[in-house]
């Protein structure tokens, strides 16, 4: 999730009605739990009681509790409630110089060391970035058996993410080079080429409670986790370390770190990479 402008002062959503109700937002939590699925109270309840606000005055709704009845009865705001919540802004290589040395530092080394790699895209929207990291593999090893899972709490974008269909607007960061070898032109954009998409397999899945697996080479988390509170975030490095084999990477945010990282196992290698140690020595 990424925050939005203040609205301007005077209008339904001014400071005044963004100040966090406390009794309310313990309400909102009890409601949103069944209604769609999401645990609020795993995250920071100021920045997701500002949204929640603004989003209600956009649809009508003078409070957060109108909302939730008019959401329980409408599928259509039910479903755009459930994006609000939980939508990631991103693009193919976003970031480029991130992935110039994830190229260098993750990809080479474990395709000249392995011939399966396992990649998990926690958090993986629309599938930019597990589509990003499969063209990465892909230009580094033709051979290379690549076992990409792709997970998000959002059951439409991980649809949009299976399909591999982008519009012209969302293929920016994609060179003519990459975009000649992995996508295919269609009317209104582009497609990614069955080739690159059987290489990722796309399940919902929630960071917060589902179980994480084990025995992964690499975990991205990028950018997913800024509204979680501590200790949710702390539960979810946790897990992450847990998930990576011994010697695997963890991808975060470049403006993200893991306070503490060292008590749960985690080693800072670089800015946004964490290592698990390997079981013969260190970084």
């Amino acid at each position: 999730m990424h925050p939005r402008p203040s609205p301007p002062p005077g209008s339904p959503t001014s400071k005044t009605s963004l100040e966090l109700d406390l009794a309310g937002y313990e309400r909102l939590t009890r409601d949103v739990r069944p209604l769609l699925g999401i645990d609020l109270a795993q995250y920071r309840p100021q920045q997701v009681w500002r949204r929640v606000i603004g989003f209600a005055a956009a649809n009508g709704c003078p409070t957060p509790d109108e909302l939730v009845v008019k959401a329980r009865k409408d599928a259509a705001l039910r479903s755009a409630f459930m994006d609000m919540l939980t939508i990631n802004v991103s693009e193919f290589f976003r970031n480029a110089e991130v992935w110039e040395r994830f190229a260098s530092q993750v990809v080479k080394p474990l395709v000249a060391s392995q011939a399966t790699v396992r990649v998990w895209s926690a958090g993986c929207s629309s599938g930019y970035e597990p589509y990003t990291i499969a063209m990465l593999f892909r230009e580094a090893s033709p051979t290379v058996r690549l076992q990409m899972l792709a997970t998000d709490l959002d059951e439409k974008i991980l649809t949009v993410g299976r399909a591999g269909r982008y519009t012209e607007g969302l293929m920016a960061g994609v060179s003519p080079a990459r975009r000649a070898r992995f996508f295919t032109p269609i009317e209104g954009g582009h497609e990614v080429k069955p080739e690159i998409r059987a290489l990722v397999r796309f399940a919902r899945h929630d960071l917060l409670k589902d179980p994480m697996g084990s025995g992964f080479d690499v975990i991205a988390c990028r950018n997913v986790v800024i509204y979680f509170t501590d200790d949710a975030k702390a539960k979810l490095y946790c897990g992450f370390m847990g998930a990576l084999r011994p010697g695997g990477t963890l991808l975060i945010g470049g403006t993200e770190s893991i306070f503490g990282a060292r008590e749960i196992g985690l080693v800072a290698m670089s800015p946004g990479y964490y290592g698990r140690p390997p079981l013969t020595g260190k970084y």
